[in-house]
């Protein structure tokens, strides 16, 4: 038995996509159940479900009023659904994700009695240069953890695309029981790993889920910076590697400033083939064609990346779905 849980906030536009794809799973009917956490949402979202739920027999709408315990926003309606859901496997996306319909019974075949938390592989999906931008920064981002993880250094899970053993979740004691954090999947992803089982990455196309490029420049600002506060949260080794990353282009200057622009600019050259040549390998992998996302995402990443380190570094809230968060890590949310 799979159960498939989806906290939506304000996703009118996006949910009926969402429940179509889930609802063309190739997994059998009999054993799959979805459970729509709406988390007071002010649009038509509820009524959306609402819809869907008189249709489809095994699709659940759940109105989250109240937080268990400290928790907040998405980690607080997943911990609603947790208590309802009765599969063997608990299922996580987002409310703006489309999975192919391969997504559960390819993800299901990597579950083993020892595997506890397994993270599927996410594109960004969209025509313009912005969007094929982002799906580079995803894919060199993901493609990174994926090969770690492969190589027996797993840094975390996604929560857009990820599966959960159901006795490994309640051994954490559920999200009520876990410490609140805006990356919420990191937090259950090692909790569960604390537990003694292991993590399977499944970078492959038939486990694919494709998310909705982030419209204007201003709100990839707001969700970096969300990312950036749950990113110091991983191990010390990655968070190092991860700001020298951010600093690249501080660092290129210093260089030209130092050992003179000609040596500056062979650093960077050297990059940006390193990192089209890795991103042609993901691409490759998962069956996609390298456009020019890969090929420009050097220089785009550099100048992102610095921009939202010094963004970071200033004191302020972190904004999401709607919310401000005082602190990143805190379980007060107004």
């Amino acid at each position: 038995m799979v159960s498939v849980l989806v906290a939506a906030r304000n996703e009118a536009a996006n949910i009926r996509a969402c429940l179509d794809a889930l609802e063309n799973q190739d997994y059998p009917k009999d054993r799959l159940e979805l459970w729509i956490g709406d988390d007071q949402s002010e649009d038509e979202t509820a009524a959306i479900i609402r819809a869907y739920t008189s249709e489809y027999p095994n699709i659940h709408l759940l109105t989250v009023e109240n937080c268990l315990k400290h928790q907040r926003g998405k980690s607080n309606v997943l911990a609603h659904l947790a208590h309802k859901a009765c599969g063997d496997i608990l299922f996580i996306t987002d409310a703006d994700m489309t999975v192919v319909p391969s997504w559960i019974s390819t993800m299901l075949t990597y579950f083993s009695p020892e595997v506890g938390v397994i993270t599927g592989v996410t594109a960004v999906k969209g025509k313009s240069l912005f969007a094929k931008l982002q799906n580079a920064e995803w894919l060199f981002y993901t493609g990174h953890g994926h090969y770690n993880a492969q190589k027996g250094k797993p840094v975390t899970a996604m929560g857009n695309n990820m599966a959960v053993r159901t006795s490994a979740y309640w051994l954490t004691g559920g999200y009520e029981n876990i410490s609140f954090s805006i990356t919420e999947d990191y937090e259950l992803f090692r909790e569960i790993r604390k537990k003694g089982f292991q993590f399977k990455s499944v970078f492959e196309n038939s486990a694919l889920g494709l998310t909705n490029p982030l419209p204007s420049f201003g709100a990839l600002i707001k969700q970096r910076r969300r990312w950036f506060s749950g990113a110091f949260q991983l191990p010390k080794s990655f968070v190092v590697g991860l700001v020298l990353l951010w600093a690249f282009l501080p660092i290129i200057l210093l260089i030209g400033i130092f050992f003179g622009w000609r040596v500056a600019g062979i650093f960077f050259l050297i990059k940006w083939m390193l990192d089209a040549g890795f991103l042609v390998k993901v691409y490759h992998d998962l069956g996609l064609l390298a456009d020019a996302g890969v090929w420009l995402y050097t220089p785009y990443a550099m100048i992102c990346n610095s921009i939202f380190l010094i963004l970071q570094l200033i004191p302020g809230p972190v904004e999401w779905k709607g919310r401000t968060y005082a602190q990143p890590y805190s379980s007060n949310a107004n």
